[in-house]
């Protein structure tokens, strides 16, 4: 028979080489759809590889072979970030067997409930995020959702759990592997508010919710100018934006490549603003970072405080430019994300400043009720003209309390 211990190793290795393999699979996935736009970048409408060679404009014939070296030189550079899959690859997790009385001591209890339990191990990552895995199933042709089982587990092992994504629903009588971890200190709420600026039919500005288990990314990009063309552009940026933060290499680094990438194609008029705001839920600490976007605002009770940068749009940024702020967040406050079209060309001035003070004066605890009166005040600053589109995301976030 193999000992206990041999068992555990096995099962350890097991789980770090599954682990790792997850991890390096998202990284690939980003950098092959990164490299199936710079294919694209260098097809025409038919799918030809552009040559402008007999044009009679030569000055623009050499810009687009410029343009395209570029984005081979990119290519090359990409090769470079196969050191972050490697270093995400070398990414240990620390398994540690529950053993003891406390182990027996859930074993019997979910026997009681009539789920078979194999293992139960935590789990510590990089960032000190305690994770418990659990090897389990039911006793008889029945099933429980994962959520009875994070119940049984909080109250056995006085601690607030919640089961990751990854979890299926339900479970069976066949033996499935589990993951729970620790529930955030913070909850959080999101909602936005948009209008399309006169006589287009698409807006230009683009924006997502980008969740994970313990942190929400607020994303926006304004595309240069309006319409179809400035959708296309914002919407690739904020497409590749969350595939990035999928691979889970942040929002720096987001912006770092987003930035080389628009920078290759030389072309002014395709360039596209980048608003990256991520809030963690264990910490309540905000990060933003800016590529050309407008102010952001966190309102705590009546204070607000304007978070702004001179940064210039993606493609144009200077490397010392790409700077991460911080921001640490309490209960109740709410984090206000604008594009430029909402407080410009107010006939008052400073629209940053006004709509600053009329956050302010707000008493609403509902983000949607947050974006949507302040998306009316800043139609009517302008007379009930929109003269360019207007995004509003807001999210806020509220301690997890016993009794919530």
């Amino acid at each position: 028979m193999k000992s206990k211990t041999a068992d555990y190793d096995a099962l350890q290795s097991a789980y770090l080489l599954e682990y790792d393999r997850r991890r390096i699979l998202n990284c690939a996935d980003t950098f092959e759809n990164l490299a199936a736009v710079f294919a694209e970048m260098n097809r025409d409408e038919d799918g030809n590889v552009r040559d402008r060679e007999g044009e009679c404009d030569r000055e623009a014939a050499w810009r687009m072979k410029r343009a395209q070296e570029n984005r081979r030189h990119y290519a090359s550079y990409m090769k470079q970030l196969a050191g972050l899959m490697q270093a995400v690859a070398g990414t240990s997790v620390q398994m540690i067997r529950l053993g003891g009385r406390k182990e027996k001591q859930i074993f019997r209890a979910l026997d009681g409930e009539g789920i078979i339990v194999q293992d139960i191990f935590l789990l510590r990552g990089q960032k000190d995020k305690l994770e418990i895995s659990v090897s389990l199933c039911t006793k008889k042709d029945t099933s429980v959702t994962i959520e009875e089982i994070a119940g049984y587990l909080s109250v056995l092992m006085d601690i607030r759990l919640m089961p990751e994504k990854r979890n299926p629903y339900f479970v069976g009588k066949d033996m499935v592997n589990l993951y729970f971890e620790e529930e955030p200190a913070y909850c959080c709420m999101t909602a936005a508010a948009t209008a399309v600026k006169e006589n287009e039919t698409v807006s230009g500005d683009c924006y997502s919710f980008f969740e994970e288990d313990d942190a929400v990314t607020m994303i926006l990009s304004d595309g240069v100018g309006s319409g179809e063309s400035a959708a296309k552009d914002s919407s690739r940026i904020v497409d590749l934006t969350e595939q990035i933060l999928d691979a889970g290499l942040g929002e720096k680094m987001a912006v770092q490549m987003l930035n080389g990438m628009v920078g290759t194609e030389g072309d002014e008029t395709h360039m596209a603003t980048l608003d990256v705001c991520r809030v963690d839920l264990m910490t309540g600490e905000c990060a933003l970072i800016k590529a050309g976007a407008a102010s952001t605002f966190i309102k705590r009770g009546d204070q607000v405080e304007r978070v702004s940068s001179d940064t210039l749009p993606l493609g144009m940024m200077a490397e010392e430019e790409e700077k991460e702020m911080r921001r640490q967040l309490k209960d109740g406050d709410m984090v206000i994300l604008v594009s430029d079209g909402v407080t410009q060309d107010w006939p008052c001035g400073d629209g940053d400043f006004f709509l600053a003070q009329q956050i302010g004066k707000l008493s609403v605890s509902s983000p949607v009720d947050m974006a949507n009166h302040l998306l009316r005040y800043a139609i009517g600053q302008c007379q009930g003209k929109i003269r360019d589109d207007m995004t509003i995301l807001v999210t806020g976030i509220w301690e997890n309390r016993e009794d919530m």
